[in-house]
Order: C-alpha cells, then sequence, then structure tokens
C-alpha cells in the first residue's frame, strides 16, 4: 500500500500553496518602492558627497551599499542618545 495523499486534488494542493505564498510574500505599491529607492539612492550620494567635502559623520558612515550605510548611520544616532534611549 502507498503512502496516503496530503490533497485530495490538484485545486486543493494549489490552494494550499497560494496560502503558503501569500503568507510569505508582501505586496508594495511598486511607485512608492520605486520612489523610496530613488530617495535611498540620494541620501546615499550626498553622505558620499559630504565625506568628499570632510564631513565626519558622513565619512563614518560611507558604505557600498545602502543598507550598510543606514545600519552605520542609525548605530552612530543611537550612540549620539545615550545609554537611557537606546534600544
Amino acid at each position: 500500500m502507498g503512502r496516503p495523499r496530503l490533497y485530495g486534488s490538484n485545486a486543493e494542493r494549489q490552494r494550499t500553496f497560494r496560502q503558503r505564498l501569500q503568507v510569505d510574500t508582501a505586496r508594495v505599491d511598486r511607485a512608492a518602492l520605486d520612489r523610496l529607492h530613488a530617495r535611498l539612492d540620494r541620501l546615499q550620494e550626498a553622505m558620499r558627497e559630504a565625506a568628499d567635502a570632510g564631513d565626519p559623520v558622513a565619512s563614518a558612515c560611507v558604505a557600498a551599499s545602502v543598507d550598510t550605510l543606514l545600519e552605520k548611520l542609525a548605530r552612530y544616532c543611537e550612540g549620539r542618545l545615550g545609554p537611557t534611549r537606546q534600544p
């Protein structure tokens, strides 16, 4: 005797797959996402220009990726808050 079926039909299997996919997938407005990417690129470019001009904070936060730039900038700002405000 073979293994019992997990799904009664192909439609049930497909429905279960789509439900799992919905949990793992976020839907976003493409135009809003594009605007966010443009603003992040603008921030990264501004930080590079400020670092080139000698700004010490920008020099400390310059990074190859926007993710790293944001992480360094957040760490810098969190350090400026003092021990009572750090997460």
